[in-house]
């Protein structure tokens, strides 16, 4: 969902998700495209799936947590490299197609038989099983990016720090009743909780209906329609930020 900011702008929302399931397991990611990169709605979108595509064919390795992201994040910034040389006019471009179009967050989580992980690299919002995590606010807004690890020669951008994805919470598959991913545009929906919605008679709501109303997950487009409700109008709505969330919750049994 575009931001209140962003439309005034005349801008288009730099948030995108991907997720993917399957033998192995669930994995599922929300990117937010640096805010001052002219196109990082680009990266955010590339991004999360080739996050995903690798992170799903290394689910059933044996490796752990730390070094399958470690890997993963290897593979995304490989294939962005080439992505980056492509689109840049000559050698000394690159750098500058960098920022104006692979800077980008990333929140994601990992399920699969031998446990549950969620991790970050970057600002967004986490919430398992009802409990909050907020990532972020970094100095000077300048959140860790994936693709500042292609910027040979940035102070202190390419260091390994800025490669180390942060593991929020580990646990068995079985204690994950729900969890959300949220950009940090998310971490917004509980300060206007009370707030009327333009042209209803209701309020926005808390943030924990996206994983206790039944209706987000008969119908998979409902999250984004109730934010677009949210942020409706000629001049935006009630989020000023980009805003885009990843609820996952544990199927009834029977």
């Amino acid at each position: 969902m575009t931001g209140r900011a962003h439309v005034a702008a005349g801008r288009n929302s730099q948030d995108a998700f991907c997720w993917a399931s399957g033998a192995d397991g669930v994995v599922a990611v929300v990117c937010d495209g640096c805010s001052s990169g002219p196109h990082s709605e680009v990266g955010a979108q590339v991004g999360s799936r080739l996050f995903v595509r690798a992170a799903t064919r290394l689910l059933g390795s044996n490796l752990d947590v730390a070094d399958l992201l470690g890997q993963v994040g290897q593979d995304v910034l490989a294939n962005l490299r080439v992505l980056a040389r492509e689109m840049s006019i000559d050698a000394s471009s690159f750098s500058r197609t960098v920022v104006d179009h692979f800077l980008f967050t990333i929140v994601g989580a990992l399920i699969t038989a031998g446990g549950a992980t969620t991790f970050s690299l970057g600002d967004g919002l986490v919430v398992v099983n009802g409990e909050r995590t907020v990532l972020g606010p970094f100095a000077h807004n300048e959140p860790p990016y994936l693709g500042y690890a292609l910027l040979a020669g940035a102070p202190d951008r390419g260091a390994s720090e800025h490669l180390c994805f942060k593991i929020h919470r580990s646990m068995s598959a079985s204690e994950v009743q729900s969890l959300v991913l949220g950009t940090d545009g998310a971490i917004e929906l509980e300060t206007v909780a009370e707030r009327p919605i333009r042209g209803r008679a209701e309020a926005v709501g808390p943030l924990s209906q996206f994983w206790t109303d039944d209706r987000f997950f008969k119908n998979p487009d409902m999250v984004r329609r109730r934010l677009t409700v949210l942020n409706r109008g000629p001049h935006g709505g009630l989020l000023s930020d980009d805003t885009t969330l990843v609820v996952i919750r544990r199927a009834e049994e029977g």
